[in-house]
């Protein structure tokens, strides 16, 4: 112990021996937040102890405590945890909060075996909520990626989930569309995670705390969505000082910077940019038409015994691109398009007495995008905004209860314009604004001790197609030991926006959005999930569950629709779907990583008839490494194999020709497919990827600075993206586009 608090404590100790009236009379509550010394980091389960009087706390997953009664004189609180270094600090008696930073060195003990737990075991002791996979920043950041490390193709790679190809960061979750998972960044709403159509995610590593993701089956507090939550955390800035990260690489480079605000707030920026546009002009004659940027911000101030933070975040897509060249007669004509999200949330954490707790949240999200061919021949834009407010209150009157409840309003914006200057007409304008009333009410009861189970309930009032509907929920789990127990779930969920994909497309830039109304019904799903999961080792688990959804309700995009008929965009589809998941899991140790292995079948009807749908994958492995290396680096490694996928062949095409007003002329004919009645009626090759990367790590000039190199698809193996017809040949030729090739990418990480 360092002289200065050794003389510190000695005084404290000595003004505790001292009689009661010299200081001032009562108790108070203490609150705090303990974190890592090296990157101010929250610390999970560090054990708060009050020496006079030997109150005890135990921080959560965000780093708080909350210590009741506390003397009102000087005191003494100690702090102590596997791994980290044991310390201590006199409080003052003035003084209700605290914020410390501990050192971590975990400390080897001569004949003695310390066994600590990772978070998903001790989730796995508390909590009922089935098919959850939490993971943290560091796995992320060292996971090898085609241009750079990203949250979205992390859980790409957990079981339940199917990517349609290498380039899109969209996800299916257990039989279900992209537009039905729940993506929240700091509890607020995101409609489109993606950036470059899904070479990128939204979310940027570094700013990132941790995710959860739940697969299935979810609890009453989330609604909006019928197949899965991605829970995306944004974490605090330091407070200890201001630091600097960031990454540059090939194609993007990013900037986050962080430190506190006095005594009692941090906070954290982080900004990104592709510079391929850049580079092409510098170096060539050639455009290339497009780039992205985006921008986080975190702000978190303690207000007396609560927490208030505010998240924020902004990106766009901007591209420019040369459609056709001037000629003699008419002028080119460019296609630009813009689009982006806009993030503003807030919450307000704070704890009531010793086990209560109250979050109010709030927040606003929109979703914009604009195309156009110009000058001014056609023009089409979307845009949907959110507005939402939530408040949670989790009520512990005993240890056998732990009940939630909650209410929220959800208030939708949604318009599609569709129209040309140059015509002077419009082709399409809806207008959508559902708005959902809702409450909720779960109780996580332990009648035994090898027994939990969690009844709840939600209910939504659905303005616009004016829908009440009732959404009951139940999770049980039952301990066969200590390590080993059975979960089921079910559940009702109901979904109130869609977005319109043309099934026969790949690749969607973007999902467009609308709401329900008289017209456009309010999605349904059902939920069944049953399962095993198995702790062995110091920190290995292995879970396999089985699992069945269905779908009503849900809609597909019209092709045939009337632009002047507004009702007709949709088609209602139904579906089902069932499939096993298994997770072999090691959390910690030199060697990380996991084996996930999906089997599933997922199946649409409409008025087309039964068809697979486009993510009917039957079987999904994904093998995942995290090790140290050659060279004195960290390896990480994913193979990955996916059994081949539907798609909905063309039959022929025809010749599509425009007539000129202007010249009396018809254009030169364009070539348009024609796609086959029965959907998804053939199959792709199977998807394979082998990916690698290797880290390594060197503390120079104060700080520490990564360099990394990652191969993508290092077996170049020839995944198929689309194939093409030539119908000018007897017989027509067939011709694939592959997706990723062999992608080597060099790049730097740093930290000061």
């Amino acid at each position: 112990m360092r002289p200065r608090r050794l003389v510190t404590l000695l005084a404290a100790l000595s003004a505790t021996a001292m009689p009661a009236v010299a200081h001032a009379q009562g108790v108070r509550d203490v609150t705090g937040t303990v974190r890592a010394e090296r990157d101010s980091t929250p610390l999970e389960g560090v054990i708060v102890i009050v020496r006079a009087t030997g109150s005890t706390a135990v921080t959560d997953a965000a780093g708080r405590f909350l210590l009741a009664d506390v003397p009102r004189r000087p005191s003494v609180i100690a702090f102590s945890r596997i791994g980290v270094v044991t310390d201590s600090i006199v409080l003052a008696v003035d003084r209700n909060a605290v914020t410390i930073h501990l050192e971590l060195a975990p400390i080897s003990l001569p004949a003695i075996t310390a066994d600590a737990r990772p978070a998903a075991r001790i989730r796995f002791e508390q909590s009922t909520q089935a098919s959850i996979v939490t993971v943290d920043r560091e796995t992320i950041a060292r996971l090898p990626a085609p241009l750079e490390s990203d949250v979205i193709r992390t859980v790409q790679l957990l079981p339940g989930t199917v990517a349609l190809n290498d380039y899109t960061v969209g996800f299916n979750v257990r039989g279900g569309e992209p537009d039905q998972n729940l993506t929240l960044l700091d509890g607020t709403t995101i409609f489109n995670p993606s950036h470059l159509g899904g070479l990128f995610s939204t979310f940027d590593t570094d700013a990132v705390d941790e995710v959860d993701f739940i697969t299935g089956a979810f609890p009453a507090e989330y609604g909006g969505r019928l197949s899965s939550v991605l829970d995306v955390a944004v974490r605090p800035g330091r407070r200890d000082r201001v630091g600097v990260r960031g990454q540059v690489s090939l194609l993007a480079s990013r900037l986050l910077l962080e430190g506190p605000a006095g005594s009692r707030a941090s906070w954290l920026v982080s900004a990104r940019r592709t510079y391929a546009d850049v580079l092409a002009g510098a170096l060539t004659s050639e455009v290339f038409p497009y780039h992205f940027w985006d921008a986080v911000g975190k702000g978190s101030v303690r207000l007396g015994r609560g927490m208030l933070s505010v998240t924020g975040y902004v990106g766009r897509d901007v591209l420019d691109w040369l459609w056709r060249e001037a000629e003699p007669g008419q002028d080119e004509i460019r296609l630009v398009g813009s689009w982006g999200n806009q993030v503003v949330g807030v919450r307000y954490d704070r704890p009531l007495g010793s086990r209560h707790r109250l979050t109010l949240d709030g927040g606003v999200t929109g979703f914009s995008a604009r195309f156009g061919l110009e000058p001014n021949v056609v023009e089409a834009e979307n845009a949907a905004r959110l507005l939402s407010a939530k408040a949670r209150l989790i009520l512990v009157p005993s240890r056998a209860h732990e009940i939630r409840l909650g209410v929220a309003l959800d208030d939708y914006h949604m318009r599609y314009d569709a129209g040309s200057e140059s015509f002077g007409s419009s082709f399409l304008r809806t207008r959508y604004a559902p708005r959902v009333w809702s409450a909720f009410a779960e109780d996580q009861w332990r009648p035994a001790p090898w027994l939990l189970v969690r009844p709840g309930v939600r209910v939504e009032a659905v303005q616009g197609p004016d829908l009440v509907t009732v959404a009951p929920r139940i999770g049980a789990k039952v301990f066969l030991s200590p390590a080993v127990a059975l979960t089921g779930s079910a559940g009702r969920y109901h979904q109130a926006i869609h977005s319109l994909r043309d099934q026969n497309l790949p690749w969607n830039i973007f999902d467009f959005w609308i709401g329900a109304d008289s017209a456009i019904p309010v999605g349904r799903a059902d939920h069944l999930v049953t399962g095993v999961e198995w702790w062995f080792g110091a920190g290995e688990s292995l879970t396999i569950e089985a699992w069945r959804k269905t779908f009503a309700d849900i809609v597909d995009a019209n092709l045939s629709d009337d632009p002047a008929v507004q009702g007709d965009e949709v088609i209602p589809v139904s579906g089902d779907a069932w499939g096993v998941d298994v997770l072999v899991r090691r959390h910690w140790g030199r060697v990380t990583g996991w084996i996930a292995y999906g089997l599933s079948r997922a199946t649409r009807r409409s008025e087309a008839g039964d068809y697979p749908a486009v993510h009917d994958r039957r079987h999904t492995v994904n093998v995942v490494v995290q090790a140290p290396g050659p060279f004195g680096s960290e390896l990480a490694a994913r193979l990955g194999y996916g059994s081949p996928l539907p798609y909905t062949p063309f039959i022929g095409e025809w010749d599509h020709r425009t007539y000129r007003a202007a010249t009396h002329s018809w254009d030169n004919f364009d070539r348009e497919p024609i796609a086959s009645d029965d959907l998804n009626s053939a199959r792709l090759p199977y998807y394979g990827r082998f990916d690698v990367s290797l880290r390594w790590e060197v503390r120079k000039w104060g700080g520490v600075l990564r360099p990394y190199v990652q191969v993508a698809n290092m077996l170049n193996r020839r995944n198929v993206f689309i194939y093409f017809y030539d119908y000018t040949t007897a017989p027509a030729t067939r011709s694939a586009i592959s997706q990723l090739p062999l992608l080597p990418s060099v790049g730097l990480e740093f930290a000061f």
